[in-house]
């Protein structure tokens, strides 16, 4: 590895692969994957600006805020992480507070990379790519239909609102990938599952690594159950299961939302639709879909800790709203 090499961003659509991807990325012995998502990155990066300089109590600030974040504060025992003064010497602005911060958590494992998997950043690739000039980014793809019905099996959320994000998120990455260049990179889910060692060498090649073999485990709990190798920390294949769990009639109206986007992406359709349900429509789905994602962390609040957790979550949700578009 290159001792120039910067952080690795992994993005994707939710529900495409990147937790189990970044979970077999962080094995890597050089390199670091904060194991939650942090969703707070563009929010910071407008607040504290980008690559204007920052004065040390503006550093110290924007360090304190993005260690008290959720993602940090879960992954620190719900405490903040808390770095020194030394920790921040030589940083000048926003995104080299951030950097501070992750390699913080990576010395800790006795690793000097770090990298954060936050799938909906697939919308920010031009923001981070100008904060972070040295970043590589592994977009994942997966059939949005799948994503779709992960999507509602898990949570209960609309097909149709899930396929359309998909559609507009795909496109933002895609786009703003080809600017970034050599430092953007593609790999589909079915194409990872079905040959882990192949595709996770040519990432590791990306990325300046070392290929490892522990790269090619995953503590993923999401596991097809019928697969021999469920749980055992392998990738598995779990593709095309939305060819069993919708109908006909809903296939063929996520397939007229993104028909197109999808025959793009590789993927076979019946219809290459590209229509946008209406902007009502839109507005009355995601907040169906906000009520049962609410109603379910509120559910799965048990105590002391998941009540701080819950209401983390709830102020980046909103700050996250107001820069996401999809």
């Amino acid at each position: 590895m290159k001792s120039e090499a910067g952080p690795v961003f992994v993005v994707g659509v939710n529900g495409s692969g990147t937790t189990m991807l970044a979970d077999a990325l962080g094995n890597h012995p050089a390199l670091y994957m904060l194991p939650r998502e942090t969703r707070v990155l563009p929010s910071l990066l407008h607040k504290y600006g980008t690559p204007q300089a920052l004065a040390g109590d503006g550093l110290k600030a924007l360090a304190h805020e993005l260690g008290r974040s959720k993602a940090f504060w879960r992954e620190n025992g719900d405490q903040p992480v808390l770095i020194g003064d030394d920790e921040l010497a030589g940083a000048g602005h926003a995104a080299e507070a951030m950097a501070r911060v992750y390699l913080h958590m990576a010395r800790r494992e006795g690793k000097a990379r770090w990298g954060d998997k936050t799938p909906m950043y697939v919308q920010h690739l031009a923001l981070l790519g100008r904060a972070f000039p040295d970043a590589r980014f592994v977009h994942v793809l997966r059939d949005g239909r799948d994503c779709a019905q992960s999507f509602h099996r898990r949570w209960s959320l609309s097909p149709l609102r899930s396929i359309w994000r998909w559609k507009k998120a795909v496109a933002t990455g895609r786009e703003q990938g080809r600017q970034l260049g050599a430092r953007y990179t593609e790999v589909k889910y079915e194409d990872l599952t079905a040959d882990p060692e192949r595709w996770m060498r040519q990432l590791c090649d990306f990325l300046e690594l070392p290929f490892s073999a522990e790269v090619l485990k995953s503590r993923m709990r999401y596991f097809d159950p019928s697969s021999a190798q469920a749980g055992t920390g392998a990738m598995v294949r779990n593709s095309e299961r939305w060819r069993t769990y919708f109908n006909s009639g809903t296939v063929a109206q996520l397939e007229a939302v993104a028909g197109r986007m999808l025959h793009d992406a590789g993927y076979r359709v019946e219809q290459r639709g590209d229509a946008d349900p209406a902007a009502w429509r839109l507005g009355c789905l995601k907040w169906m879909d906000w009520a049962r994602m609410t109603r379910m962390h509120l559910v799965n609040t048990k105590r002391a800790a998941g009540v701080r957790a819950f209401m983390l979550r709830a102020r980046e949700a909103v700050a996250q709203d107001r820069v996401n578009r999809y």
